[in-house]
């Protein structure tokens, strides 16, 4: 397995997960009505201490320069694909409920942060999943 494919599967499982937890936690504070800054200061204490033991544990030196052109191209396409799916996401995601609900409606505060999730994960994702593909195309038909 290439040193490509291995890092679109970390990235995937990574993000997942922090989805997961980051979705366990936005159901909590929905659930309990969390309001003012005393929750978002944990959350802001929290992330700062677990940011430093997640960058030593999965820092990895010139990720990029150990490879080779043929995955440097897949990388790169791979990107510009997430990018394009990222963009339609947020169209739908954002367009969608205008036509659906009108212009004059109220969505909820807390599908501002489901967006922003889902936003996120939908990019990594994408990008996982394409380069996946792509390795898997390659393997098989020789491109």
């Amino acid at each position: 397995m290439s040193k490509l494919r291995k890092a679109a599967w970390f990235n995937l499982a990574v993000t997942t997960g922090c989805m997961l937890a980051a979705g366990l936690g936005f159901a909590f504070l929905t659930r309990v009505n969390a309001k003012g800054v005393v929750y978002v200061g944990i959350a802001l204490v929290s992330a700062c201490v677990l940011t430093p033991v997640f960058y030593v544990l999965c820092h990895r030196k010139g990720f990029e320069a150990s490879f080779d052109e043929r995955e440097k191209m897949i990388y790169r396409r791979a990107f510009a694909l997430s990018a394009w799916v990222l963009m339609f996401f947020l169209a739908g995601i954002c367009i969608v409920p205008f036509l659906a609900l009108g212009g004059q409606n109220v969505i909820r505060a807390y599908c501002l942060p489901l967006i922003f999730l889902s936003t996120l994960f939908v990019a990594q994702f994408a990008h996982s999943v394409a380069i996946l593909i792509q390795c898997e195309r390659e393997n098989n038909d020789g491109r």
